[in-house]
């Protein structure tokens, strides 16, 4: 008899992720790291967007404004038109990044134990709340970057310009 708490549950799937997050959340805002790879730079396929819109991620970022999520998030940290509130936006885009990118990998691994000891079947739930809950905000903050770092620097380029 499965428990509503049993690893291959919706339930189960949830409170995993979004524990995860809340980790990630509070060990973040501890450590504050620079977070200054040049793993965060566009790849040459990323900056036009293309296999992102392929992919969905524009179906995505409406259903978390029909959902409310980007309201919630707005409120949290609007978006100013100033460099050092720019600059602050860039960031969160890569601590966002990183923590759904280190959770994907958390849940991926539970994710294989579940097809090992269960079956592709009862993985189900760790795999549809991992792709929406993690691979997807990864792909919205790839996705947004290249353009919110192009606003970077044409706000750079105009503040340097009324300076000469």
């Amino acid at each position: 008899m499965l428990t509503s708490l049993d690893i291959t549950s919706l339930s189960f799937s949830f409170i995993l992720n979004f524990a995860l997050m809340f980790c990630f959340t509070l060990a973040e805002a501890q450590i504050k790291p620079a977070l200054a790879s040049s793993y965060f730079d566009a790849f040459p396929f990323e900056r036009q967007g293309r296999l992102y819109e392929l992919l969905g991620v524009n179906v995505y970022r409406w259903l978390l404004k029909v959902c409310g999520w980007e309201m919630v998030t707005r409120k949290a940290n609007p978006v100013k038109r100033t460099m050092v509130a720019l600059r602050q936006y860039e960031r969160a885009t890569r601590v966002s990044e990183t923590g759904h990118t280190l959770i994907a990998l958390i849940v991926m691994s539970v994710t294989v134990y579940v097809l090992v000891t269960y079956s592709a079947f009862d993985a189900i739930w760790l795999i549809l709340s991992n792709l929406l809950l993690n691979i997807y905000p990864i792909l919205v903050q790839r996705y947004n970057r290249p353009r919110l770092r192009e606003v970077i620097n044409t706000f750079q380029a105009m503040s340097t310009s009324r300076v000469v």
